[in-house]
C-alpha cells in the first residue's frame, strides 16, 4: 500500500485536480486518503471528501456547523436504538462510503447516516470491510441533512434518492431527508416496496417511525425531532449540578443522583449486553 501511494503521488496533484479527467479508482483512493489529513479548495468551498463515479470525482464540501450537529443527534438516536435492542449493526456517517455499483461502474457514495444490519454486517469479508474493491454492499436505511433553499436543492435529492440509493439492485429500503432551513423544518421519506415500486411522502415536524406498509425497516426506532430543534436552539448551558432525589434503576438496585451517572450505568450494564 504504501509503494502505490509513493507512485500515486508522482500521478496526482492535489492542488489542481481535474474534475473533467476520468481517475482510476486507486487515483480515487489515494486522493481520499490524503484528505484524512489536509484540505483543498475547489471554487473556493473547502474539500475533504470526494465521491466517486463512473471515474470521475464528485467533491464532499465541507457542512456548516449546524449541520453536522444535526448529523450528531440523529446519529446517536440510531446508535442508542442499535444497541439497546441488540441489533448491532452498523451506524456510519459521511466518512463511510458505499459502492452503489450504478450502471455496473464502481459508484462510491458516503450518506450524511446510514444503517447496515447485523446480518449483512457478519456477511463481510475483509476486501468489503476495509476497502472498496470487494462484492459491492450497501445499508438498509439512510438520511441526508439539509437547508433546502430552492426547488432545484430539492430535485437533486429527490434524484440521488431515486436513481442511486434506492435502485432495484440495492438493499436500501428507506431514506429520510431532514431540512432544517431556519425558516422552516420538514422531513421527506422516500420508501421502497415490493417490485421495487419507490413513493415519496412529506411530513410535517414530528416525531417519525420507520414502518412500511406495517413492515418495520428499523424495528421501533422513531426518530425524535426534539433533539433535533435543541441542538439547533442557541441558548446558555445549564451547568447547574445540584443533586437530585435518589434515581433507581429499574433492572437493579443501584441508584443515582443524577440523570447522566444513571444513563451511564443503564447503557454499559443493562442496554449494551
Amino acid at each position: 500500500m504504501a509503494n502505490m501511494f509513493k507512485v500515486y503521488h508522482k500521478k496526482v496533484d492535489l492542488e489542481n485536480l481535474d474534475l473533467k479527467k476520468v481517475y482510476t479508482f486507486e487515483e480515487f483512493t489515494y486522493i481520499n486518503d490524503q484528505l484524512k489529513t489536509r484540505t483543498i479548495e475547489i471554487d473556493e468551498e473547502p474539500i475533504t471528501l470526494f465521491e466517486f463515479d463512473n471515474g470521475k470525482l464528485i467533491p464532499m464540501p465541507q457542512v456548516p456547523y449546524a449541520i453536522e450537529k444535526v448529523v450528531s443527534k440523529i446519529s446517536f438516536q440510531l446508535e442508542y436504538w442499535n444497541m439497546s435492542t441488540n441489533q448491532n449493526g452498523g451506524v456510519t456517517t459521511s466518512q463511510g462510503g458505499f459502492n452503489f455499483y450504478i450502471g455496473g461502474k464502481r459508484t462510491i457514495r458516503a450518506p450524511d447516516i446510514s444503517y447496515t444490519p447485523n446480518e449483512t454486517d457478519l456477511q463481510l469479508n475483509r476486501l468489503q470491510n476495509w476497502t472498496f474493491k470487494g462484492c459491492p454492499f450497501t445499508p438498509i436505511f439512510l438520511v441526508e441533512v439539509a437547508n433546502i433553499e430552492k426547488e432545484s436543492d430539492f430535485e437533486n435529492y429527490n434524484d440521488r434518492f431515486r436513481y442511486e440509493f434506492l435502485r432495484p439492485e440495492t438493499s436500501v429500503r428507506l431514506c429520510f431527508l431532514i431540512d432544517i432551513g431556519p425558516e422552516k423544518r420538514k422531513i421527506y421519506s422516500w420508501r421502497k416496496y415490493q417490485n421495487n415500486i419507490v413513493r415519496q411522502y412529506e411530513h410535517e415536524w414530528k416525531d417519525l417511525d420507520t414502518k412500511i406498509s406495517g413492515q418495520e425497516v428499523l424495528p421501533g426506532f422513531i426518530l425524535n425531532v426534539n433533539l433535533i430543534d435543541k441542538a439547533l436552539l442557541q441558548r446558555q448551558s445549564d451547568l447547574s449540578s445540584e443533586d437530585k432525589d435518589n434515581i433507581g434503576c429499574p433492572k437493579c438496585n443501584a441508584t443515582f443522583t443524577n440523570d447522566h451517572n444513571f444513563l451511564k450505568h443503564y447503557l454499559n450494564v443493562h442496554a449494551y449486553k
